[in-house]
């Protein structure tokens, strides 16, 4: 088995060979182009496995390349520190590196999701921008009544000024001409943003999900209507298969706290890093709808505020949420509430006292 580790960049990619006993056999630098990179590759005799990093552009790579090899292993980019601490870091050591970790089965590995979910994913995420540049502009608009509007002078009939009778009394201001401009560019640009962040969903609507698990999903407090969450959630766990038990997807979601423990000593921290911060946010925001409509969610809840706070407690409620999650889509069963309590218990499992929420 010929072991091929690669070190992808923009115009070139760098390759190293290895033998079934680990002895490196060649080494190439080529410009990227699709008839290259397949001619190299199938100039290699004999069954091939291929490793390489994960950069923004490996699906181009990978799509390009899937068929000519017998096994494609793609690197985790934050576990695999040892291409980054090294102190001598170059193509070909990268390369090397990749390929040795492949043939000794040590490549600290990432998810690889289908194009049609990479795409959809890509979708969801560009409506994710707009939505945060939306945010943007209207605490810039706030800014500008902060520093003109006095608040006893502000209509009480409505406290969002983004609501139907909001935006009129925005336009009837009477500004000076550098804040009526700005205001006037705020609103236009906010009214763009909102556009196209609808284009985006009806486009997602129109879309032939192929996600099965949706209408078990939809069971699940925080997700029942019809909104954007349920369809990033699933893109953004893509299989839930890859998860051996709910704290991996917890860890993946970004929902438990660092830890550093040895001995008797344990230390926990603030959240980890190295998450999936559009998961996240989706979890922590349609947490926030499930604490409302789930009153067994909202009795936790209520228990874990009044003990450390609000907002530990959404953190917490998000953590029970996204393991009830897991169970039902592992297990392809609707969301039971009947099976949750405030204290941590099993969920959405025919063993309660081992599968715990």
């Amino acid at each position: 088995m010929v072991t091929i580790g690669v070190d992808f960049h923009k115009l070139t990619t760098t390759y190293q060979v290895l033998d079934s006993d680990g002895k490196a056999l060649k080494r190439r630098r080529l410009n990227n182009d699709a008839h290259t990179i397949r001619t190299f590759l199938e100039s290699i005799p004999g069954p091939k496995h291929l490793a390489m990093e994960a950069t923004r552009s490996w699906g181009l790579f990978y799509e390009t390349t899937k068929d000519l090899v017998d096994q494609f292993y793609l690197g985790h980019p934050k576990k695999m520190t040892a291409l980054t601490t090294a102190e001598i870091k170059n193509d070909n050591n990268d390369a090397m590196l990749s390929a040795r970790l492949a043939h000794t089965g040590f490549l600290p590995q990432a998810h690889i999701s289908t194009l049609s979910i990479r795409e959809l994913r890509s979708v969801v995420r560009l409506r994710g921008l707009l939505v945060n540049q939306r945010r943007a502009v209207r605490n810039q608009i706030q800014t500008l009544l902060d520093r003109n509007i006095w608040p006893s002078d502000r209509p009480k009939s409505f406290k969002n000024p983004f609501c139907k009778k909001g935006l009129a009394w925005l336009q009837s201001l009477k500004l000076s001409d550098r804040e009526r401009f700005i205001l006037d560019e705020s609103l236009t640009l906010f009214h763009e943003l909102n556009e196209k962040i609808d284009t985006i969903f009806q486009f997602l609507q129109d879309q032939s999900f192929d996600l099965p698990e949706l209408k078990y999903l939809r069971t699940v407090p925080g997700f029942r209507t019809g909104g954007i969450n349920a369809y990033c959630l699933l893109i953004e766990i893509s299989d839930i298969s890859r998860f051996k038990n709910s704290r991996g997807l917890l860890f993946y979601a970004g929902v438990i706290p660092r830890e550093h423990s040895s001995g008797e000593k344990q230390r926990k921290g603030r959240l980890v890093k190295s998450a999936n911060m559009h998961l996240r946010t989706v979890l922590i925001e349609s947490t926030l709808a499930a604490i409302r409509q789930d009153k067994v969610l909202k009795a936790y809840y209520k228990s874990v505020k009044a003990r450390n706070g609000s907002g530990a407690a959404i953190i917490a409620t998000a953590r029970k949420l996204c393991s009830a999650i897991y169970y039902v889509l592992k297990e392809q069963k609707p969301y039971d509430s009947s099976r949750l309590a405030p204290s941590a218990t099993a969920c959405h499992s025919s063993q309660p006292v081992q599968k715990r929420v």
